[in-house]
Formats: C-alpha cells, structure tokens, sequence
C-alpha cells in the first residue's frame, strides 16, 4: 500500500486502524505527499458516497437536458 506508506512518510508516523489515506484528486496511482490526505474510515466513507451520488445526480441532469431539447 504506498499511498498508506507516503502519508505515513509524510505525517512521521503510522496511521492508526481508524485512519485512511485519501487521494485529492481521486488518482489512485498518484501517490505524491501532496494529494494525499489523512481521514478517518467514516469520514472516507462518506465522501466517496456523495461523490457517486454527485456523479448520478449529473447523469440524470444530462439525461434529461437532452431529452427536452427543443428542435
């Protein structure tokens, strides 16, 4: 897990069982210090849920756009 390695590198310490590495820019293969950031599992959790939930939500929206586009 080099993500969790870096962060560690980066904090000076090992994260605990409750802390997750979270990449910034949602590249998994990024794993410079700077677009990693320490989170809880809970809070990780939650924030990939809205981010799906977000990208959903924009589908329908163009879903519909074009479905009520006038000609």
């Amino acid at each position: 897990h080099t993500h969790r390695q870096g962060l560690e590198a980066k904090l000076g310490r090992k994260l605990t069982p409750a802390e997750v590495s979270h990449h910034l820019d949602e590249d998994k293969a990024n794993n410079q210090g700077a677009n990693l950031a320490i989170e809880t599992r809970g809070a990780h959790t939650t924030r990939h849920n809205q981010t799906r939930q977000l990208g959903r939500l924009r589908a329908a929206l163009r879903m519909i756009r074009e479905r009520t586009k006038l000609y």
